[in-house]
């Protein structure tokens, strides 16, 4: 019998605060918890503030754990007191191994907010058939990559009016003055592109998805979509990856699997053109190590300001929101779908909520591990995405309830 249902590694860092603090609001009734990391004052901080922010006291309620993630044994004590483990210690890519690997040894679900396509492919690749051995799962990208994109995408799926073939997602996200993204993810960023050319080269292992209906249409990199009238660049996080790897479990299952772009609205044709003209300058500086490592450490200088050390305060981050709409294609019948025929129903559906890269985050990496702790799941473990860890269970209405919202906008 594990001593916590839930214990948060990372939880004196910037995400790891906001996640403890949203554990500490469904932390009533049975539920035990606990805050994991290196130091003890940091951790005990951590609990006063969250308490400061949920109206009670829950210092005496969470349990505190020292790890450390140089330190093997530590991690693997940590483990062994839990149910689930919810990691906000990233970049995964250097700190995500040695604890999920604890995990495994330990027989303890995982969860985090990955958002590092590589780093998840290659982990899937790596670890899942021991996590299905022990029968535990891991589940990474339970944040804002790539809670919207995936289940959003089940949710449209489930909700089709039909037979569904294809579905683009738009992100759109708003926020106030002073706006700030903590570094951590900056750090991500720029190990991604170091790195991208090892993902090309894995996937091109892959068997061919047996794609049903039309094609779906390859966008340019900047246009203006008439489904939204707005301007739009390829987003370029997890998503499209994550989405991927649900599609091919399901036709791997024997279901049909769903093409499926994902973009990202701006501004004006302007500022596209200006986040282009920036993405090709990092990708072009990540080339070499020198560049790579430079880039790492000026944050600030090479974003404009935009990624920041102390992150946002709590007055911008009340000020966010987002929201991520689909438009699925399809038809009304089965029996009607070919590669040549143009689809004859369509759905639109959305979801939406507050700042997405901690608030929301929080919101949906926490019901993800809540939906472990609770079990009945559908599959006897691996490293899963989260429509296959999740499918058929109540986490969409969970994460609905919470505060992030999945809609029908209409169907036709």
């Amino acid at each position: 019998m594990n001593q916590f249902d839930l214990v948060i590694f990372g939880a004196s860092g910037y995400t790891g605060q906001f996640v403890a603090e949203e554990v500490a609001r469904h932390a009533v009734g049975s539920l035990t918890w606990a805050v994991a990391g290196r130091s003890r004052e940091k951790l005990e901080a951590v609990l006063t503030e969250a308490g400061r922010h949920v109206g009670r006291d829950v210092s005496d309620e969470a349990g505190v754990i020292v790890a450390d993630i140089t330190d093997q044994a530590s991690l693997e004590q940590m483990c062994s007191m839990a149910s689930v483990l919810l990691s906000c210690v990233g970049p995964y890519r250097f700190y995500g191994a040695p604890v999920i690997e604890a995990c495994i040894a330990k027989k303890c679900h995982y969860v985090d907010v990955c958002g590092e396509t590589e780093v998840m492919e290659n982990f899937q690749e790596k670890y899942h058939a021991e996590a299905e051995k022990a029968g535990i799962h891991v589940v990474q990208s339970c944040g804002f990559d790539s809670i919207p994109a995936d289940l959003g995408m089940q949710f449209t799926i489930q909700s089709f009016p039909g037979f569904i073939t294809q579905a683009e997602s738009f992100h759109n996200l708003r926020s106030g003055p002073g706006y700030k993204v903590h570094t951590g993810t900056w750090k991500s960023l720029v190990h991604g592109l170091a790195n991208a050319g090892e993902l090309r080269k894995k996937r091109s292992r892959n068997a061919p998805f047996q794609w049903q209906g039309p094609k779906l249409r390859k966008r340019p990199s900047l246009f203006k979509a008439n489904e939204t009238g707005r301007w739009a660049v390829p987003f370029p996080g997890s998503d499209v990856s994550v989405v991927r790897r649900s599609q091919r479990s399901r036709q791997e299952s024997g279901q049909h699997p769903v093409q499926y772009g994902c973009y990202f609205n701006v501004k004006s044709w302007f500022v596209g053109l200006l986040m282009m003209a920036w993405g090709l300058f990092i990708y072009l500086l990540t080339r070499t190590r020198i560049g790579a490592k430079f880039a790492e450490n000026h944050p600030g200088l090479l974003s404009g300001g935009v990624f920041s050390e102390d992150g946002s305060t709590r007055k911008q981050l009340s000020e966010a929101t987002f929201s991520t709409t689909f438009y699925g294609k399809g038809f009304t019948d089965k029996s009607m779908v070919s590669s040549n025929a143009k689809p004859n129903a369509r759905i639109v559906t959305r979801v939406s909520g507050p700042e997405c890269g901690y608030i929301a985050c929080s919101i949906m990496v926490v019901q993800c591990a809540l939906c472990l702790n609770r079990g009945d799941l559908p599959n006897r473990g691996g490293v899963l995405t989260p429509a296959v860890a999740f499918h058929g269970t109540d986490l969409i209405p969970e994460i609905d309830k919470a505060g992030v919202k999945f809609t029908v906008v209409e169907t036709s």
